[in-house]
């Protein structure tokens, strides 16, 4: 991604009515989500809002979009899969294309919890947790914030729940522990000892407040607080 450029100039808005209320050509909106039905779901809806929605799903498709569609908007999820995540796209977006609007729409209640550096996440986009959306008029509300330059949603802003208390080490094993994987694996998985794993695990136990008892599983209970408060792991 590092030999791709694009001039940066702002280019000229989508041209509006006379009233200047509606645009005379629909605003181009980039949606780089890596779940195929979430994808469908989030083009349709923006499209049948009036926009004109193009789909990709992973980060490089994403920054060729970018100059390809040249979109007024980039709408992106943090988690991508395999490969660059979505901080890579808005990273491109805020150096090479400012005049993209940029919001972010994941599972994680925070970039923290999606273990990405929250200053990785330019202060412009705004932050839309999945979790919110139970109305759709918030995204499209959202979205038409962002393109007319007012201040950014920024749910990551909010309380993140017991996890924004943990380590980016700590996250990680905690999301393993929620997918199910042993210590052992989790070390395999991570290139370290079985015995550092347990350090972790230990201390994720404390800093979690998990209760303990002869019918109690820490294990069970710290992967229940990051199905209820973390993304979903994989």
């Amino acid at each position: 991604m590092e030999g791709w450029s694009h001039i940066s100039v702002r280019r000229p808005m989508s041209s509006t009515t006379p009233s200047g209320s509606v645009p005379a050509t629909p605003r181009r909106v980039l949606v780089v989500e890596d779940e195929p039905l979430i994808r469908s779901l989030t083009v349709s809806l923006l499209q049948n809002a009036g926009f004109d929605a193009l789909g990709v799903g992973n980060a490089p498709e994403g920054i060729q979009g970018l100059k390809d569609f040249d979109p007024d908007a980039l709408l992106v999820d943090l988690d991508l899969g395999e490969g660059p995540g979505g901080a890579e796209v808005l990273a491109y977006a805020d150096r090479d294309a400012p005049w993209v609007a940029l919001v972010v729409l994941t599972n994680a209640p925070s970039p923290e919890v999606a273990g990405v550096d929250v200053r990785l996440i330019p202060s412009r986009a705004a932050y839309v947790n999945k979790r919110s959306l139970a109305d759709a008029s918030l995204l499209l509300d959202t979205l038409e914030g962002v393109l007319r330059d007012q201040e950014p949603r920024r749910d990551d802003s909010m309380d993140a729940g017991p996890l924004s208390v943990l380590s980016r080490d700590q996250l990680e094993v905690l999301r393993l522990i929620a997918a199910g994987l042993s210590n052992a694996e989790i070390a395999a998985r991570r290139g370290t000892s079985s015995h550092g794993v347990e350090q972790i695990v230990q201390r994720l136990i404390q800093r979690l407040q998990v209760k303990k008892g002869s019918n109690i599983n820490p294990r069970v209970q710290l992967a229940k607080l990051y199905y209820a408060h973390g993304p979903t792991p994989t």
